[in-house]
């Protein structure tokens, strides 16, 4: 992440974050609403990853915070229908 520009005092957020949103989608499976709600939050925080990626200029990387973003967006597309 310091090759991207993310400030290092960004980190332990940006870990919780994605803790939260893994913690909320198993959550989802008794609560959907709660698991919809995790899925937009980790699909906007994957996004916010490739545009990290992408601002830092580094193409040939940005295929790893896509990896991540497809399966999440695929469980909230699952969980909407």
């Amino acid at each position: 992440m310091v090759e991207y520009g993310v400030p290092k005092s960004w980190w332990p957020w940006l870990g919780a974050a994605k803790a939260a949103g893994a913690v909320g989608l198993l959550v989802g499976l008794a609560v959907p609403a709660i698991g919809v709600a995790a899925g937009i939050g980790l699909v906007v925080y994957f996004f916010g990853a490739v545009v990290t990626v992408l601002r830092a200029r580094s193409h040939k990387t940005v295929v790893f915070p896509v990896l991540y973003l497809a399966p999440v967006v695929a469980t909230l597309l699952l969980g909407l229908n």
